[in-house]
């Protein structure tokens, strides 16, 4: 996360941005995204307005729920997401760099499996990248 700040994001706002990246845009609601980072309501809030104010996302009010603000990230956000998740496979490459292919296509199976049983039991979509 220390790599992912030379872009301009804290870790809290990588994280969001990733998740925000994972759905299709403006699926994500302030309480989804308070759920999926294990944080409450009032610290995704406060985030949100940060982000807001740097221009990384808006938030736009629930078409069919009022009381819901769905999150949709902004170029600046998408921009700033990819530039450091660049950084972040980076880091995975050389972390990996120390196993054989076949070690390292193991590793990241077990970890697939790993991720796959963890979000069953949270009801979460997987991110296989």
């Amino acid at each position: 996360m220390k790599r992912v700040k030379t872009v301009g994001l804290t870790p809290d706002q990588y994280i969001a941005l990733r998740w925000l990246h994972e759905f299709p845009a403006g699926q994500i609601s302030q309480v989804k995204l308070a759920e999926l980072m294990f944080t409450d309501s009032n610290n995704i809030a406060g985030l949100m307005k940060r982000m807001e104010q740097l221009n990384l996302v808006r938030r736009k009010a629930n078409a069919t729920d009022h009381r819901k603000k769905n999150i949709f990230q902004t170029k600046l956000g998408s921009s700033l997401f990819h530039k450091g998740k660049k950084i972040a496979e980076k880091l995975e490459s050389e972390a990996l760099s120390c196993l054989s292919s076949n070690e390292k296509e193991h590793f990241l199976e077990l970890l697939t499996r790993l991720s796959e049983r963890i979000n069953e039991e949270r009801n979460l979509p997987i991110d296989h990248t």
